[in-house]
């Protein structure tokens, strides 16, 4: 055993219980699932997006297993959309544990075809709405003294594919270098100023969804995805909220800065 080994810790290492965590797009499929599994394990949920009702489905899906769930209209675009959202939590809770930037658009065009607004759209949601909420749940982590950060990324971050990604992919290509700007800035200052923010992204492949189902149920376009795919199969929900959880936990103090992939193998061969 090393010096640091703690009993203690290690049976609390996967300990979310009276985590506050904030889920933005949290009405989406993986957001939904992703607080559902929180909740689950006991954490204390929050879900943003910028129409309310949309929302009512997940905080009823919380509800439902027992968890506490507050849905707060919010857009990621704007620094005072989130900054009013941060504000709110810290009332509600009196503190924030884990940010989970889920929130993003996918625009698919051929590049040849991809107009400027669209390719601008795809930036602006992705980009910048991971970036601001990353600026201002960091600063509200400083000045706490900790904070996770998870955002999301995907496959395309990493590798192209034929099927109209030009934006989409930059924009996660640009998560991708913001997690690793982020983490590598905010650790050496958080060791000078005794704060402690990781921040990690999840990057999965092509996952099975209401979002997705027209690519996942025709046979040409499913095909390129299948053919780089080890193990077969597109990702389904179930498949995904592991490695969140996990990030969001103690277990992972010392992952920083990293892009992990889910995906079935598609980037290791």
């Amino acid at each position: 055993m090393t010096q640091s080994w703690s009993d203690d810790f290690a049976r609390s290492a996967f300990d979310l219980k009276d985590k506050v965590v904030v889920i933005t797009g949290g009405n989406g499929t993986l957001g939904a699932a992703y607080a559902q599994a929180f909740a689950l394990h006991g954490a204390k949920v929050v879900v943003t997006a910028r129409r309310k009702e949309t929302l009512d489905e997940t905080v009823n899906s919380v509800e439902a297993v027992g968890g506490t769930c507050v849905a707060i209209v919010s857009d990621v675009t704007s620094k005072d959309s989130v900054e009013s959202l941060v504000a709110d939590v810290d009332e509600m809770f009196g503190r924030i544990d884990v940010l989970i930037n889920n929130a993003g658009i996918a625009i698919r065009k051929p590049a040849t075809e991809m107009p400027a607004e669209d390719f601008t759209s795809v930036l602006n949601v992705n980009v910048l709405g991971t970036f601001i909420p990353c600026q201002v749940f960091g600063n509200y982590f400083m000045k706490q003294g900790a904070g996770k950060i998870i955002n999301t990324s995907s496959v395309r971050g990493f590798c192209g594919h034929p099927d109209g990604y030009v934006a989409y992919s930059a924009s996660k290509a640009a998560v991708d270098s913001i997690t690793k700007q982020l983490s590598t800035e905010w650790s050496i200052k958080g060791v000078k100023e005794g704060f402690q923010i990781n921040v990690n992204a999840i990057a999965p492949t092509l996952v099975k969804s209401p979002l997705t189902q027209e690519i996942c149920e025709d046979p040409v376009r499913i095909a390129p995805f299948l053919a780089r795919l080890p193990m077969g199969r597109v990702a389904e929900t179930k498949d995904m909220f592991g490695l969140v959880l996990f990030l969001a936990s103690p277990a992972s103090d010392y992952i920083n800065g990293q892009i992990i992939y889910v995906d079935g193998g598609c980037t290791a061969g």
